[in-house]
This record gives C-alpha cells, structure tokens and sequence, in this order.
C-alpha cells in the first residue's frame, strides 16, 4: 500500500498496482477525501464500485497503522469504516505547557528557598512568605495536574474520557443530548474556542489550548444529530 498526494488530491496505489486519486484537502494534519470522487489511474479490469471500497477501506487503515490519517467522506457527511476500523480521535494538553508550570512554580518558590538558606529575615516572616508562594503556586499546580491527566479519546461511537479527578468513563455518541460550540471568525476563518458536550448524567468541556480540539469537534459534528448542536460565534 502507498498514499501519497497533494493539497487537492490524495492517490492510492494497492499491493495489486491499482492506482486510484481522490478529490479533497488536507485539513489540520489529515486528508479529508470525498469517497465518490474516484478517478482510476490504473486497474487490472474494470474497476467496480467494491473496488472503490476495498481501496478506501485499505487506504483508511493504511493511515491508521500509520499515524497518518485519511478520512474518506460519502455524501452524507459520514465517515467510510470509522466504526468498523475504529478510527481513533483524541483531546488532551500539549505536555509543553508543563515548562510554563515549571517557570511559573520555579519563579513562587526560589525566593522562599534563597530566604531561608541565607536566612535574611525573621522567623515569622519566613512562614508568611512561603505560605502565600504556595497558595499562588497551587492553581499552577493544578494545571499540571490537568495536562498529565485529562484525555477525551473517541473511537469508532464510543467516547472514553479521562477527567482531571475521577474514574475513566465511556458514552456512545448516540448519549449526546446537547453541543454548545464557541466559535470565533478570525481573518474569515470560522475558530472553535470551546466546545462542551452533553449527556444525561455527564458532560465534558473542551477548549483552544488542548490539542486536537478541531478534531473531536468535527467528530461530534458527523456524530451528533444537528437539532442538538448550538454554535454561539464572537466576531
């Protein structure tokens, strides 16, 4: 199997030396292909719409296996195979913010450490000061906490989330009772800022600064009936 392609079109060449491109773009590190757009370049025989399957279904866990995503999109919006390849979307933070924590904490506490090496005030003062570069220490804290933690993982219609406190638990896309999406037009680009998911017992924010956040919102977008999502946007 090889994929290889251009910013409008990917192609797919199978074991057999078939050769088949498909129309679309690369959109946030994948290909977004439309799945009727076939055009063979080459096939022993007549190709077939099975063909056209087999070679989407081989391109689709091709990218899968390899780290390199391609989705294949029918005329409905839907995802060819997601389910029965179990195609993997995830949300986390990026573990590069933990530097931040680091300086942020680094910053709070050296001062407390130097003053009471060099033991250059009072007792009392001591304990003061310290307390107080903990308690701005501790939000810093709990952020790093966070980004070591929280994940939202979809595969195939089944989300799994792991909160910052608390057990992992799981939903199926079906449970989705409501979409609040923040968005943001920045030089005629629709941004997602925030997207929050519902269901009857729980429910799960996402925001900008996580990684893969456009993903998962154009997953729960092919997800999720339409009636349910409520898009808020700020220019």
């Amino acid at each position: 199997m090889k994929v290889t392609g251009t910013k409008g079109y990917v192609q797919v060449e199978d074991d057999n030396g078939n050769i088949a491109r498909f129309d679309g773009e690369v959109c946030l590190g994948s290909f977004y292909a439309y799945a009727d757009s076939v055009r063979w370049i080459r096939h022993a025989g007549e190709a077939t719409d099975q063909d056209r399957l087999d070679l989407i279904y081989q391109a689709t866990r091709y990218g899968k296996n390899c780290g390199e995503k391609v989705l294949f999109f029918d005329d409905d919006g839907k995802v060819l195979f997601e389910t029965e390849l179990g195609l993997k979307t995830e949300v986390y933070w990026s573990k590069s913010y933990l530097v931040i924590v680091a300086v942020a904490v680094f910053t709070l506490v050296f001062p407390v450490v130097l003053i009471t090496v060099l033991d250059l005030v009072s007792l009392m003062f001591s304990i003061v000061f310290a307390s107080v570069s903990v308690l701005l220490a501790s939000p810093f804290l709990v952020w790093a906490f966070q980004i070591w933690r929280f994940r939202v993982t979809a595969e195939g219609a089944i989300v799994t989330v792991r909160p910052t406190a608390g057990r992992k638990y799981t939903f199926s896309a079906d449970e989705v009772t409501r979409i609040i999406r923040k968005t943001k037009t920045d030089s005629g680009w629709e941004m997602i800022k925030k997207v929050t998911i519902y269901t009857k017992t729980r429910h799960v924010s996402l925001n900008d600064n996580m990684t893969g956040i456009e993903d998962m919102d154009a997953y729960f977008l092919r997800h999720t009936d339409p009636d349910k999502i409520i898009t808020k946007k700020r220019k």
